[in-house]
């Protein structure tokens, strides 16, 4: 047992860094939707901004119709002051001239506010496709990085597949079945040395019975706890 034990850490230290490995080509795509997210959230609010840019647009150019028809009905009544034929006619026509003078002051004062919020409004609509540039610019280099990062990590997976692959043949087939159905349940960890009386996996004191049987190496002993495969190894072994 003591030679399987020996392929078992060469294989173990292969597939703790598959397990690694396999994990950055489940988690890297995520750091690209996360930043997908965020360009779409950008675009969102770029279009939020020329929506408001247009609501004002129009409330401007709504006012200054309402502007320019009541401006052309104070010509129309001021124009009809000398058909009239009476002082009390007369009075009663400049009241409503002087009314819609007036509201015409009032409209004038809003056209003025509206224009600076259009202006404010182009502004801040430039504000953010100004981000949603950098956010783009931001996405493709991420792509870029992540792509060759994917790429690297594919080449290295495949490399290992293959050094895995030489060590099979070794190992006898239960010792490998067992191996393969603690590697599943437990991370990519299936193998961990006894350290200071204790399993090196999670941490559970260890009968001095089990002590003895893995120093013996006569068969495969396993911790109560996690389930992992136990070996003795004098860097991290105490006995």
């Amino acid at each position: 047992m003591a030679d399987q034990l020996d392929i078992l850490k060469r294989l173990q230290a292969i597939d703790g860094q598959l397990f690694q490995l396999r994990r950055q080509q489940e988690e890297k795509p995520l750091e690209l939707e996360h930043i997908n997210a965020g360009v779409a959230a950008q675009e969102e609010r770029v279009k939020a901004a020329g929506e408001r840019l247009r609501a004002l647009q129009l409330s401007q150019k709504e006012k200054e119709m309402d502007l320019q028809t009541k401006e052309g009905n104070v010509k129309k009544l001021q124009g009809q002051l000398f058909q009239l034929k009476t002082n009390r006619e007369y009075a009663a026509m400049q009241r409503e001239i002087e009314s819609l003078k007036t509201d015409n002051s009032l409209l004038e004062e809003e056209i003025l506010r509206t224009l600076d919020a259009v202006d404010e409004a182009v502004k801040n609509r430039q504000v953010e496709q100004d981000r949603l540039a950098q956010a783009q610019a931001r996405l493709q280099k991420e792509r870029q990085r992540i792509e060759q990062e994917l790429t690297a990590v594919a080449e290295h997976v495949a490399q290992l597949e293959r050094d895995r692959k030489t060590l099979l043949p070794d190992v006898q087939r239960q010792t490998l079945e067992t191996y393969e159905r603690i590697l599943a349940i437990r991370e990519g960890l299936a193998l961990v040395p006894v350290v200071n009386d204790a399993c090196g996996g999670c941490d559970r004191r260890l009968p001095p019975q089990v002590i003895n049987e893995v120093y013996l190496k006569a068969r495969l002993v396993t911790c109560e706890t996690c389930s992992r495969i136990l070996y003795f190894d004098e860097a991290h072994s105490k006995l």
